[in-house]
């Protein structure tokens, strides 16, 4: 099942961490710096938010994983819960077995081993492998990761850790970070890593249309970035940041050499066998077919972490369904999937020597309405379709026990999560009187008395025909829905011009949910948009930037509880399930949440399905 949202440039969408528009600021003076470092795990939601501590390199100011003491358990009785900042994976695993015994023959602890193929299944395919030029989703991530260190990771309790940098500081407000790049860092192809590599990458990212406008509204427009010295470069806003190097943990965080940039810039078939720095280099390309990378002999950091594999081949299958079997079968050895009828499969092929690691608390199934589209335009259309909405059919026939229900854009057991949020859905009876009122003002919108509306769907695939048919089926009453499956390509072009009424999509769920800010924020919406629902509220960017510039937790958490209570007052979403990323593997892939950075941080396993498998190793 395709990601729209997550292909949308992706990572990309993470340089919202800098903020968005231009609120005409100059940027600060250069007071002295202090370079920061995650803070120590907040005890409760009451307590303050993290301290910044000095350090020589590496780290960042970051919330750890807080815990709240709630009311309400989810049995209605007085409970205890522990609530996560981060969207810490719930880690289901199923473990293959033999008849219910331990084999006597196996060893208790096995060695890593050295060498072979690991097989992949993507989900989608991208046009192409560039971090400068091609949006990198999260199917695509599965083959940018093992080529491209970037600059910035998370570990596992949701703090960023440097990868390819040495160390950022914060330099005054934060309107300006300075960014110092580790010595003796080689591309593939021989060449070392400086600052002119990164600053003719991130101005290629600027320059490039689409890719660009994830961030650019919260760069300096004269000077977005400047060199200071061969390793050193800053980065300027227009508006303080205390989480800047968030925005580095993925694609603008990764670097290509500044001469490729140069050769791709003529020749842009090159993007599609790009050069980086990781541990893989990309060995053949067929587009749709199959993706090729080998270990990168000469890798920069083989002496802080092993890399086992030769060799990782990716295969594209749009119908996560047909790849699950496939896994079973034992032609693909991992995938990656929140496709519940996928994960069923996954789950009950223990016998057959698969192991899942599950994560419920990351991004949402929902529809985004484009409130700017002639029909949707008028609230009474939004609430309507809202109230027309079965979701609780949704999450019985789609879900399947495997995706709960979503109120709103976070977990209940994240800290960010407004407990008062109710939607409204599963109320149709209240969508008739909206219905005839809209229509008899926009006829021209209407036919036989329901309103009109395109309805798309990314796939093909069995599980999107079904979700198709139960919305149809859910909103006939009141609507005439002109549904579409398209592939994800194309679905992408239209969402990101506002060429659609309603569409399916995947979205929010990032670490750091001041990652996410770039799909709420007025400075999004222009002729490309990544504000998909077109939807402007002065306010809420008030808020946005007022939680962005700031470490304070209990601040911040407040402020995120209004925010959603903007998007459901706005009727811009309909919620429908938390998404389930599971990672599906058989019983001879080892190390998958295993994976370690350069300084020895555990890094962050499934963030919206984005896993390392730079130092996975097969048995």
């Amino acid at each position: 099942m395709a990601r729209v949202v997550a292909a949308l440039t992706a990572s990309a969408l993470m340089a919202s961490a800098c903020g968005g528009g231009d609120d005409g600021s100059e940027p600060a003076a250069a007071p002295a710096a202090d370079t920061v470092e995650p803070a120590a795990p907040a005890e409760t939601a009451d307590t303050a938010g993290p301290t910044t501590e000095t350090a020589d390199s590496g780290g960042a100011t970051g919330e750890a994983p807080a815990t709240a003491d709630i009311e309400q358990g989810a049995d209605g009785a007085d409970a205890e819960q522990e609530l996560l900042v981060a969207p810490v994976d719930t880690t289901t695993t199923t473990t293959p077995t033999s008849g219910g015994e331990a084999d006597a023959d196996a060893p208790a602890v096995l060695e890593p081993q050295y060498g072979g193929t690991l097989r992949v299944a993507a989900s989608a395919e991208g046009d192409g492998l560039s971090p400068a030029a091609n949006a990198i989703s999260t199917p695509v991530y599965l083959m940018a990761h093992p080529v491209f260190d970037p600059l910035a990771y998370f570990d596992t309790e949701g703090n960023w850790i440097p990868v390819l940098a040495e160390s950022w500081t914060k330099i005054g407000d934060g309107t300006v970070w300075q960014m110092k790049l580790r010595e003796g860092v080689r591309f593939h192809d021989g060449t070392e890593l400086d600052a002119d590599d990164v600053v003719a990458t991130f101005e290629a990212q600027l320059a490039d249309p689409l890719i660009s406008i994830a961030f650019r509204p919260g760069f300096d427009a004269d000077e977005p970035i400047r060199k200071v010295d061969e390793y050193t470069v800053e980065f300027v806003g227009v508006r303080p940041s205390a989480h800047l190097p968030n925005a580095f943990t993925g694609q603008i965080g990764m670097v290509l050499p500044s001469e490729w940039l140069q050769r791709a810039a003529a020749d842009p078939s090159l993007n599609q066998m790009p050069v980086g720095t990781g541990p893989f280099m990309v060995e053949s390309r067929i587009q749709d077919e199959v993706t090729v990378l080998v270990r990168n002999p000469d890798y920069w950091a083989a002496d802080l972490i092993d890399v086992y594999l030769d060799r990782i081949e990716v295969y594209p299958i749009t119908d996560d369904a047909v790849a699950a079997q496939r896994l079973l079968a034992g032609e693909l050895d991992l995938m990656v999937t929140f496709g519940t009828g996928a994960i069923l499969t996954l789950r009950d092929g223990a016998e057959a020597g698969v192991t899942t690691i599950e994560n419920q608390r990351a991004d949402e199934s929902m529809m985004i309405i484009n409130t700017q589209s002639a029909v949707f335009s008028d609230i009474r259309a939004r609430q309507a379709l809202t109230f027309a909405t079965d979701q609780d059919l949704y999450v019985e026939l789609i879900g399947e026990g495997v995706a709960p229900a979503a109120e709103t854009m976070f977990h209940p057991d994240l800290i960010w999560r407004n407990p008062d949020i109710e939607q409204e859905t599963n109320l149709a009876t209240r969508a008739g009187a909206l219905v005839a009122g809209y229509c008899a003002d926009f006829a021209e919108n209407c036919s036989e008395g329901r309103i009109d509306m395109r309805l798309s769907v990314p796939g093909p695939s069995v599980e999107s025909g079904r979700i198709v048919d139960l919305l149809a089926g859910s909103w006939g009453e009141f609507f005439n829905v002109d549904a579409a499956v398209k592939p994800l390509d194309e679905m992408i072009v239209d969402v990101a011009l506002g060429n659609f009424d309603v569409a399916q999509a995947y979205a929010f769920g990032s670490v750091d949910p001041d990652n996410d800010v770039i799909f709420l924020e007025c400075g999004s919406i222009s002729f490309i948009s990544l504000n998909f629902s077109r939807h402007c509220d002065p306010e809420r960017d008030e808020l946005i930037y007022e939680q962005r510039a700031i470490d304070d937790l209990d601040r911040r958490v407040e402020i995120w509880h209004r925010i959603q209570e903007t998007i459901r007052d706005a009727y811009m979403f309909i919620f429908l399930t938390h998404n389930n990323w599971t990672i599906g593997a058989r019983d001879n892939v080892h190390n998958i949440c295993g994976q370690i950075g350069p300084t020895g941080d555990d890094l962050f396993c499934n963030s919206q399905g984005r896993i390392w498998l730079n130092q996975i190793w097969l048995s």
